[in-house]
């Protein structure tokens, strides 16, 4: 569904904003694969604070942890392994949706020429780095709302930083995006990351009820 929403509001902007505009939204390969993939890590991020809220922080919320801290396996390994789920989940999902509607449109531009461009090698060598490292700190940032939702165990507020990180890292302000600067969202993903251990680095020692 997720990448249905995607393709069906990025064709719109495709269709709407046809290449008879005074200022075209997409003028280069770049900036129509640039937003993809801005969009992409948008959703996701957002999409993974929901499963962090439905594989952690209702089951702590809802005293179901407890139960499941109960089986002769370590604690850390069991929230730890969530946790590595919702990375991976994130990372590959990113990294998908990105191969997926970056081939739809790229063929659609080839059929009605809305983008005068020329699809090179190296761009698509470029554009491949540049999702896969902002893939990968997407994944840890998506971790970061974990740390704000377990102080109260609050899926409103790991949704709420989930949209707050989005909206800082993935707006754009007259042609500038803090992703852009690649330091950032890499900094925000090891901080995610960071966090995340020091949040349940002591779990097996802690009382859960």
């Amino acid at each position: 569904m997720a990448y249905g929403i995607l393709g069906g509001f990025l064709l719109l902007i495709y269709l709407v904003e046809g290449k008879n505009q005074l200022e075209p939204v997409f003028q280069s390969y770049e900036e129509m694969l640039g937003l993809i993939d801005t969009l992409v890590r948008a959703t996701f991020i957002i999409y993974a604070s929901a499963l962090i809220s439905k594989l952690i922080i209702g089951e702590f919320r809802n005293k179901t942890m407890a139960l499941l801290f109960t089986y002769p396996v370590s604690r850390k390994k069991l929230i730890f392994s969530k946790l590595i789920i919702v990375f991976i989940w994130t990372f590959t999902n990113i990294i998908v949706a990105n191969l997926l509607l970056g081939s739809l449109f790229l063929a659609l531009n080839n059929a009605t020429g809305y983008v005068d461009d020329t699809i090179t090698t190296t761009l698509l060598y470029q554009q491949g780095a540049h999702v896969l490292m902002h893939a990968l700190a997407a994944a840890g940032m998506s971790l970061l709302p974990l740390a704000v939702g377990m102080r109260k165990k609050s899926i409103t507020s790991t949704v709420i930083s989930s949209v707050f990180i989005v909206m800082l890292v993935c707006s754009n302000n007259m042609g500038f995006s803090l992703s852009s600067i690649i330091a950032i969202p890499v900094s925000l993903g090891a901080l995610g990351v960071l966090l995340t251990y020091l949040s349940f680095r002591n779990i097996d020692r802690v009382d859960v009820v």
